[in-house]
């Protein structure tokens, strides 16, 4: 944990910036929490450490923290963005729209579509990041039970 927010310091510092106490609170609560995080989600912690930082620091912390690749944001259409610490690979995830269970997916199912769409397109520094929704087994057991009440 130390070495990623050491780590977020030095990138925030090469690129002009500094690891503000705001910005350290928000990054460390994405990190800590291991898991995708709403903005809301994101605010009720933060503010359980500081309640007097804003909902607007907390989104131009985020803004700044998704431009330097710090953190990556997920979100399907019509959903609340969800966010989380970048690992300095392709993201790609299988999300149910239901009980929104999210899970990542291993990098080598779309090959080398990465290189692919650089080569092709002639794009540089190019990130990946697949979102697939649908219905997990338990969710989608219970919608056919319920189509069959109805």
């Amino acid at each position: 944990m130390q070495s990623f927010i050491q780590s977020s310091d030095a990138i925030l510092r090469q690129r002009g910036y500094r690891l503000t106490p705001q910005r350290h609170m928000i990054l460390r609560v994405i990190q800590e929490a291991d898991a995708h995080l709403s903005i809301d989600q994101i605010m009720e912690r933060v503010q359980q450490q500081n309640p007097y930082v804003s909902l607007s620091t907390v989104y131009r912390t985020l803004d700044l923290l998704k431009s330097v690749d710090l953190i990556h944001e997920s979100h399907l259409p019509g959903e609340q963005p969800m966010y989380e610490t970048v690992d300095g690979h392709a993201h790609h995830h299988l999300i149910c729209r239901r009980c929104r269970v999210t899970f990542h997916l291993d990098q080598s199912l779309l090959g080398n579509l990465n290189e692919q769409l650089q080569k092709q397109y002639q794009f540089h520094g190019l990130s990946l990041g697949l979102v697939a929704a649908g219905y997990c087994n338990t969710c989608w057991d219970s919608i056919q039970q319920e189509e069959q009440k109805s």
